[in-house]
């Protein structure tokens, strides 16, 4: 079973974008700053659309954004 997500990423200055992942990972070509067109994209996966290259998050850091030198 493979499982898509849209996901809605918000910058620090306001601006939206939404990608597509696939099982978890993000799908390269998905990022768009209208709705429409991710949903688009989504459905399009749903009807069999194959996947193109998948973005894998390989090393994950934490910040303490409060930490005082």
């Amino acid at each position: 079973m493979n499982k898509y997500e849209l996901v809605q990423e918000t910058e620090p200055n306001g601006q939206v974008w939404y990608k597509i992942k696939h099982n978890g990972d993000y799908v390269i070509g998905t990022l768009t700053r209208h709705l429409e067109e991710a949903n688009k994209i989504l459905d399009e996966f749903s009807n069999g659309r194959q996947v193109g290259p998948i973005i894998k998050v390989i090393k994950t850091i934490e910040v303490d954004e409060n930490q005082t030198d």
